[in-house]
């Protein structure tokens, strides 16, 4: 019994992140460098991690060595398999020079174990942007949005902005200087996001490049939130292990930007059943869908499509990407015929030997 009960302990050690090398190597990176950022720029880093156990995990903590750097636990308790985060947000509106800092971050599920990440940079308070942030917010796909920032300087008199530049195709940069007087220069930026921009998220940064030799490049972040005319989701469903014809419920959302009606529903990979569609136009349609796969599928990994037809004008067809994996038949369930099963069915008692 004691034996048992050992082993048992072994294993549940094995399983848990005990120590500090665990436990960091659940991290995809413990150390960050901001460079170079100027003065009051929005300046964080996202340290993430992934757990691996068959147990969650739970941040009980995060402390930080130096003011100049917040720590933010933005994922508390982790799911076997699912990822979480600490955010490092570097304070450039109340620091300045070359500042470092260590983040300990605690865990007490499903044992006890620290990490230590480490970010460091160099804030120049020479230089101010206002705002600190290119922010776009939320903006409507195949429209375009132009943001002001301002950029002062104060030192060399012949400092200058030599060139700006951003690796989004979909961002368009104009700089313009608007006044130098006693060591004192400020310049004006239009940063337009335009009509190019893909759906979804974005998270940038636009580098100013100067003439001064020791700090050559100070980068300016950008976020944007594209919102595709029309959208569904999920755009991907996963439905995992299935036999053929086993029905699979789904439910998929539908938005637009103004009304409109679901025409029609197909797929050559499955039989759909779904409730009656809305004769009535509208933003946002809730689209519960049974799918069976079409008799003949091989088993083994798959992948299809279902089309929706809509009357959106930009976009009548919408495709979801479908992924799924058709399970081997289970004894006694061969298909629509199976000569074993059929010559045994035929058979009477006297046939039997």
């Amino acid at each position: 019994m004691k034996i048992v009960a050992f082993a048992a302990l072994c294993c549940a050690a094995l399983a848990s992140p005990t120590s500090a090398n665990q436990v960091s190597q659940l991290f995809r990176d413990t150390s960050h460098d901001f460079g170079t950022v100027a003065r009051a720029a929005k300046t964080e880093y996202r340290f993430e991690f992934e757990n691996p156990y068959n147990q969650p995990i739970h941040v009980r903590s995060v402390r930080t060595s130096c003011g100049c750097t917040t720590p933010i636990i933005e994922t508390e308790t982790v799911a076997p398999g699912a990822r979480g985060s600490i955010l490092a947000r570097f304070n450039t509106g109340t620091h300045s020079g070359a500042k470092a800092a260590t983040v300990t971050v605690t865990f007490d599920k499903p044992s006890f174990g620290e990490v230590q990440l480490h970010v460091k940079g160099y804030i120049r308070t020479d230089v101010v942007f206002q705002p600190g942030e290119v922010s776009f917010g939320s903006v409507a796909q195949g429209e375009s949005k132009t943001l002001d920032i301002l950029v002062d300087y104060a030192g060399k008199p012949s400092w200058e902005i030599t060139n700006v530049r951003c690796d989004e195709d979909c961002i368009e940069i104009e700089k313009e200087e608007v006044s130098r007087k006693n060591g004192r220069i400020q310049y004006s930026m239009k940063v337009r996001l335009n009509e190019e921009a893909p759906s979804g998220p974005l998270v940038s940064e636009i580098v100013i490049q100067t003439n001064d030799r020791n700090l050559t490049t100070v980068p300016l972040r950008l976020t944007a939130n594209v919102m595709a005319d029309i959208s569904v989701l999920p755009n991907l469903l996963s439905l995992g292990d299935i036999a053929v014809g086993e029905p699979i419920k789904q439910v998929l959302v539908l938005k637009a930007q103004q009304p409109f009606r679901i025409l029609s529903i197909k797929s050559d990979e499955f039989d759909i059943q779904s409730g009656p569609l809305s004769e009535e136009p509208k933003a946002l349609h809730t689209l519960p869908l049974q799918l069976q796969t079409s008799s003949g599928g091989t088993v083994g990994d798959a992948k299809g499509k279902i089309l929706v037809e809509t009357d959106f004008p930009s976009k009548s067809i919408l495709s979801i990407d479908v992924i799924y994996r058709v399970k081997t038949p289970s004894a006694g369930n061969f298909g629509p015929y199976n000569p074993l099963r059929d010559v045994a069915a035929d058979r009477t008692d006297t046939d039997l030997p």
